[in-house]
């Protein structure tokens, strides 16, 4: 007698599913584009301070470029949008996190930096 901890094993399949093609749009290369630009902009500011510092930024930048980027592009894919404004706001929708952690994270060592300099130097 089997209950549902001693449950039968279920069929496997070995064969993996066909994989879909990725449909690209002028949009979702424009916004790569502009975030690949962005990054390299802060890396080159970033530059200014400390070559260390710019490295950082451009390694970190692109992989949440990348990241977000592909997490919107496999949305679309389950979730056709043709509308232009649409896929821009999912685009901005899967970057924002980052943005928010990111940003609060870098206005924190900011911070912390400034007290250190301001009041324990």
């Amino acid at each position: 007698m089997r209950d549902i901890y001693d449950a039968t094993p279920a069929p496997v399949s070995l064969n993996l599913p066909e994989s879909e093609p990725l449909h690209l749009t002028g949009t979702d290369i424009t916004f790569l584009t502009f975030s690949c630009l962005v990054v390299l902009v802060l890396c080159l500011a970033a530059w200014t301070v400390d070559g260390t510092v710019s490295l950082f930024v451009a390694v970190g930048g692109g992989l949440v470029v990348f990241e977000s980027w592909h997490t919107a592009l496999l949305f679309l894919q389950r979730h056709q949008q043709s509308d232009r404004r649409a896929r821009v706001a999912i685009h901005l929708a899967a970057l924002l996190p980052w943005l928010v952690i990111l940003g609060s994270a870098a206005v924190a060592m900011l911070g912390l930096f400034w007290i250190s300099d301001r009041y324990f130097s």
